[in-house]
């Protein structure tokens, strides 16, 4: 009997002496259960308790963090904080110092974990970043080589157009501009390009269908003397308007040929040309049914002298004329 009181007081002294608990239930049995847990533990886990009871008298690695989310906010107070303490020790109340520093190092590692998981999701979001950083550079240089290429094709297209436009190929410069007119930077160049062709042909029509109304009344190409100069190639038009509107200039081209028929030179000339830069009578419109002579014994003269040119054999054409406005 005796030796069984012995057992049980035993028993009921180690539940009553067993390993210190915390309280968080009030300031006072904070700080006393704490001092009991520490004397409790060996002296190599003091240091790690204190950061334990640290870490969760400040909620976590994200308690600081809220905290000083919270004072910023101009939300902290006093009695706030001392809310947020005795909450966030509430989780280690009953614990003794070990199983305190077993749950610490549990709630470290998932805050390792959850570290790390947000390195490499910041790490993936920062390389799927600079991927389309990357790919959005692509596009904008394809972009900008596409513009380049296209604006040269344009300019290329354009200036073809103008020279066969210049050389009367109407056909060929609206090919031309049709195709600009399928690159989206040239369609309104296209457009203004193909009005304009379109223009100059129907005027260019108008002129052929009317320069067979221009004739020319006198031609004479021979050798004369002038005042400076013996034997030298001269050539005298007249012309008449058959037509019904006035003309503000016409262009005759006479065309030089040796004794085989051979055309070795030839020279423009204007016996009607209306402009500011000219003057005398060619300075005159040639109205409808009117004619325009040379005095007697005018001639155009050329300063080169044709050796090989045989006497009389010329040819006098018009080959272009504009209309007065």
């Amino acid at each position: 009997m005796k030796k069984l009181f012995c057992i049980s007081l035993i028993v009921l002294l180690t539940g009553c002496f067993g390993p210190a608990k915390f309280d968080a239930s009030n300031e006072v049995a904070i700080k006393e259960s704490t001092q009991k847990i520490v004397n409790d533990l060996s002296e190599d886990k003091h240091e790690e308790f204190k950061k334990a009871l640290m870490y969760f008298t400040i909620g976590g690695s994200g308690g600081f963090k809220s905290m000083m989310g919270a004072a910023l906010a101009g939300n902290s107070s006093k009695t706030t904080n001392e809310a947020m303490l005795a909450i966030n020790l509430k989780k280690i109340d009953g614990l003794n110092g070990e199983q305190i520093l077993e749950k610490y190092k549990a709630n470290i590692e998932v805050d390792r974990i959850k570290r790390e998981e947000t390195r490499i999701k910041q790490e993936k979001e920062k390389i799927a970043r600079e991927q389309k950083r990357e790919k959005e550079r692509i596009v904008r240089e394809q972009k900008r080589e596409k513009e380049k290429a296209e604006r040269t094709q344009v300019n290329n297209l354009k200036n073809e157009a103008q020279d066969l436009l210049k050389s009367n190929k109407f056909k060929e410069a609206l090919v031309k501009y049709q195709a600009m007119s399928e690159i989206s930077s040239g369609i309104e160049a296209a457009e203004i390009g193909i009005e304009k062709t379109t223009n100059a042909m129907n005027e260019f029509s108008e002129k052929m269908n009317y320069i067979d109304k221009v004739e020319i009344t006198e031609f004479v190409a021979k050798r004369i003397d002038t005042y400076s100069k013996n034997n030298i190639p001269a050539v005298r038009v007249s012309l008449k308007n058959n037509g019904k509107k006035s003309l503000a200039k016409v262009k005759v081209v006479v065309f030089f040929q040796d004794k085989d028929g051979n055309t070795i030179f030839e020279e423009d000339y204007h016996p009607v040309l209306v402009s500011k830069y000219s003057y005398g009578k060619s300075n005159k419109p040639l109205k409808p049914g009117y004619v325009k002579e040379m005095k007697e014994g005018e001639y155009y003269t050329l300063d080169s002298a044709l050796t090989d040119w045989d006497e009389g054999k010329s040819i006098a054409k018009v080959v272009d004329i504009e209309f007065s406005k």
